[in-house]
């Protein structure tokens, strides 16, 4: 997975295994602006994690980050990113939601989970959702790499909560970003390091 492959190449990627890795794609000026807001908005807003193990009892969440900061409005049209998903959806794709996700450490690992799964569709079905993780930190398998089960997006199910399963890290260097099929089986990892791991999702 590298920065040289085409949007059409990431896009059968993900048809195939149900994502895939854009390498290199955010510059690192836009990574330190965007940490920067996300930073400022803890602060802010005196953001705490949430006491249920979905959404992290260590991780920090801030959602609907197109009204907090000007910044976040580069995100949904970024040009290495927006063609891909483009290709999995059309280009009459919408955004449904934008937040920060910040795994501290001591996290353990979210329930394995389909972003479609509560939409009363018979799977395996055309892409109706698409989705991104840009890494604003390094994404390694110690400190919260998001957790993926190759292939799952063509299951004629979802994941039952709670269910085990072998996944592999979705291990990337910061500025790079995950793109996924809705369908497709995840959840972030355990944080083991003494530090944050920060994303942003959309």
């Amino acid at each position: 997975m590298t920065s040289e492959l085409t949007p059409d190449d990431h896009a059968a990627r993900i048809a195939k295994d149900g994502y895939t890795i854009i390498e290199d794609a955010i510059a690192p000026e836009l990574v330190d602006r965007l940490v920067a807001a996300i930073d400022r908005l803890h602060a802010e807003l005196s953001i705490a994690p949430a006491q249920n193990i979905f959404e992290g009892t260590k991780t920090l969440r801030v959602y609907n980050l197109l009204a907090r900061d000007r910044v976040f409005e580069e995100v949904p049209v970024h040009d290495r990113i927006l063609p891909v998903v483009e290709r999995v959806l059309d280009q009459g794709c919408l955004v449904s939601s934008l937040s920060s996700i910040t795994i501290l450490a001591g996290e353990t690992a979210q329930p394995i989970h389909a972003d479609d799964q509560l939409i009363p569709l018979p799977k395996p079905h055309v892409p109706i959702v698409c989705n991104t993780m840009w890494a604003l930190t390094d994404f390694t398998e110690e400190n919260g790499a998001t957790r993926l089960v190759p292939g799952t997006h063509t299951r004629e199910r979802s994941p039952d909560f709670g269910e085990p399963h072998e996944t592999i890290g979705a291990v990337m260097k910061r500025g790079s970003v995950l793109v996924w099929n809705g369908s497709l089986w995840h959840g972030g990892g355990e944080n083991r390091t003494g530090e944050p791991r920060i994303g942003l999702a959309m």
